[in-house]
């Protein structure tokens, strides 16, 4: 055999849709470490971010670098966040490991510069790597297109309107309760329709499905397809509002990384001016990736604050900011970057490196 590939059960169903290479795959270890092969390949997914999960992982790349050419590891939580019992020891106290959290680049850089792995996550680093991460763009884990593609997501566009609105913002702060109760206390407030999932505080209007997790919208919801809940754009909250506050789900305090997600993806698709709420340079690495954000219009100073708290509080006068100008002249202003992201959405040759990495292993790595 020429080429002999591992991959893992959840290796990404971008790839292993694809016939050309199923000749080539292997699913057992051991098969796969006594195989003949002129050059070998490992390709490892990991969707738990748990301390022991990735302790495990570590294992399993390493246990793979001595018989593999190459290791290429995708992340399904693309911005780790864990705690290492092997640095600090055990946490009695708390039943958990010792210690400060960790985050995607330390568990990158556990590898030397020499190790033959590559790592894959829908992530941008702002701080050095000793191995590459490639931004991999599933902000809909199924596939960029399905508002194109499935007639669950069709029908949700189909039910958008652009008459006048009861609400400038919308933000569903997710897990971001700081940012959720600073945003009570503030005039914009008024202005905002906000949910908090981490407190309880939900909305899922009629034409969306909500999740029977209510603490998570990445559970599917159908056989013959990978939408999440998650990726189901609610008519009822953009039909009364004009804009969108996006709060990432896992924002690093120290400003390590950022991470993109349906959370993104969505106001991008419906052409709507938004606000990130992210770590610093958050906005830096979206436009990193291509594409562009909506300064002067929208105040972003606040993506150079490194300070959490302050960073939250600049949003907020951002959007306050906002609310004192006519929409109409908002979205005639920024109109030409609604239409740029929304065209380089579709049309970016995203996850080339991906692909390269599987159909062609030799080629990319030279």
């Amino acid at each position: 055999m020429e080429i002999a590939r591992y991959i893992d059960h959840d290796w990404h169903h971008y790839c292993v849709r694809d016939y050309r290479v199923a000749d080539t795959v292997i699913t057992d270890f051991d098969q796969y470490k006594d195989l003949k092969a002129t050059k070998k390949f490992s390709y490892l997914q990991d969707f738990k971010s748990s301390d022991h999960g990735l302790k495990q992982l570590e294992q399993r790349v390493r246990q793979h670098l001595l018989v593999a050419d190459h290791v290429f590891v995708g992340f399904g939580e693309p911005v780790l966040s864990y705690k290492d019992e092997d640095k600090h020891g055990w946490d009695h106290e708390h039943n958990c490991p010792d210690g400060p959290y960790y985050y995607t680049n330390d568990f990158i850089n556990k590898f030397s510069k020499d190790d033959k792995v590559t790592f894959f996550a829908n992530a941008v680093s702002h701080v050095p790597l000793n191995r590459p991460l490639h931004y991999l763009n599933d902000m809909f884990f199924e596939d960029i297109n399905i508002y194109k593609k499935y007639d669950v997501c069709k029908n949700l566009l189909s039910k958008l309107t652009t008459v006048d609105k009861k609400y400038h913002w919308e933000a569903m702060c997710s897990r971001q309760v700081d940012f959720y109760h600073m945003l009570k206390q503030h005039p914009v407030d008024s202005k905002t329709f906000s949910t908090c999932h981490q407190l309880g505080i939900c909305h899922w209007g009629p034409d969306v499905i909500a999740p029977k997790d209510k603490s998570s919208g990445a559970e599917t919801f159908a056989l013959d397809h990978n939408i999440r809940v998650s990726d189901l754009i609610d008519p009822s909250i953009y039909n009364q509002s004009y804009y969108s506050c996006v709060a990432e789900t896992v924002t690093p305090v120290n400003n390590c990384m950022s991470m993109f997600s349906e959370k993104e993806a969505k106001p991008i698709i419906t052409k709507r001016p938004f606000i990130i709420i992210g770590t610093m340079h958050h906005l830096k690495g979206f436009r990193s990736l291509g594409f562009k954000t909506f300064s002067p219009v929208i105040d972003e100073s606040y993506d150079d604050e490194p300070d959490g708290d302050k960073r939250f509080r600049m949003i907020l006068d951002s959007m306050h900011q906002l609310t004192k100008m006519d929409p109409k002249e908002v979205y005639k202003e920024l109109e030409p970057i609604l239409q740029h992201n929304y065209d380089h959405f579709y049309k970016n040759n995203w996850n080339e490196e991906l692909f390269s990495a599987w159909f062609t292993p030799n080629q990319s790595l030279e």
